[in-house]
């Protein structure tokens, strides 16, 4: 019993560490020699649940649950599951059995507060007062104030929730959820290079954390759409010099001055991602949506026409607008930036 306890215990450990396919394999040598083992059930399901075998997760939690059907803590691992699962119904019976179970336990709160925002008609308010009673409950805790501050975002009410994250923060400097929402915040009010320095500090808190590479994603999307909105502002300039037949030099000096203020412009928030962005974001073309590829195909097109404008002589200039002008046309530019520009801005919160 002592071993099995202490196989536990460093099973515990590896969760801990996101080491989750060893923990898991610790918890299995625990029920291989105690079937009934509880703890290790219950364990077992929160591995599972990390690498998304949510199915097999339900079935270990179930299980423990059959043998101790009053463990508060059984239900709390089930709401998670089930809230992973978008079974939000089953995630709220299972919160409310936690509940009546532990009525003095802020994570019997937090857990319904969580199955409320997973139902498929997000019952928030009534999550934001379960949100609170877990805080009052539990005042240090950065978890309470996270969901608190989802909840506040989710009712239009920004700067409450910014305050919430910060308090979470404040509590845990490195609550990467928390890191990661805040910077969500910054990216809806178009604080790029804020959001990105968040994103940042959580990657290098929690490498791992799913929702900090997609909002990665989300930040070079954007600093691509601010691109192409700067280019088409520079392509309409060029091609009223090119109609007045202003001098090539006049031309040339307006496509180098963008040049610099775009670079300066993507150098500031690139210095703000985490080291090695580069490299990653090569493969963002794979990773994107419709929307995004459209997006980055329309960058790449922009591109080329204004150096053309800019730099190619007067006739080639020319020819390069006017095919530009008939292309963007067909797109239908304006409409396809607004349509990723909200498309693009899915912001992954956590919890």
């Amino acid at each position: 019993m002592i071993g099995d306890w202490r196989a536990i215990a460093h099973a515990e450990s590896l969760l801990d560490l996101r080491r989750d396919v060893e923990a898991e394999q610790r918890f299995r040598d625990v029920l291989a020699t105690d079937p009934e083992s509880v703890p290790a059930l219950l364990g077992l399901g929160r591995a599972l649940n990390r690498q998304d075998r949510h199915e097999e997760a339900e079935q270990a939690v179930r299980s423990a649950l059959v043998l101790a059907p009053e463990h508060e803590g059984g239900y709390h691992v089930l709401t998670d599951i089930l809230c992973d699962r978008r079974d939000g119904a089953g995630a709220l019976t299972a919160a409310e059995r936690a509940v009546q179970l532990a009525p003095h336990d802020f994570t019997s709160h937090y857990q319904y507060a969580r199955a409320l925002l997973a139902l498929p008609r997000p019952r928030v308010r009534d999550a934001y007062d379960a949100g609170v009673r877990a805080v009052n409950l539990a005042p240090h805790n950065p978890d309470a104030h996270n969901l608190v501050g989802l909840c506040l975002d989710a009712l239009g009410n920004p700067a409450g929730a910014q305050a919430a994250f910060r308090n979470a923060l404040a509590i845990d400097p490195h609550h990467t959820l928390a890191q990661n929402n805040l910077a969500a915040t910054e990216l809806d009010r178009g604080q790029l290079r804020r959001a990105a320095g968040l994103l940042r500090s959580a990657v290098g808190n929690d490498p791992q954390e799913k929702r900090l590479h997609q909002n990665l994603d989300i930040v070079l999307f954007l600093l691509g759409r601010r691109v192409v909105w700067s280019l088409f502002g520079a392509a309409i300039v060029l091609g009223i010099l090119l109609a007045t037949e202003a001098p090539w030099w006049t031309r040339a000096v307006s496509g180098l001055a963008y040049v610099a203020v775009v670079g300066l412009l993507v150098h500031r928030v690139r210095e703000q991602l985490p080291r090695g962005v580069s490299q990653w974001g090569r493969g963002i073309w794979g990773r994107a949506r419709w929307q995004g590829k459209y997006l980055i195909g329309l960058l790449l097109l922009l591109s080329v026409g204004v150096l053309l404008l800019a730099f190619a002589p007067h006739s080639v200039a020319v020819a390069a607008g006017i095919m530009l002008g008939g292309v963007l046309r067909v797109l239908g530019m304006v409409c396809v930036i607004g349509w990723i520009g909200y498309a693009a801005v899915n912001l992954v919160r956590g919890r």
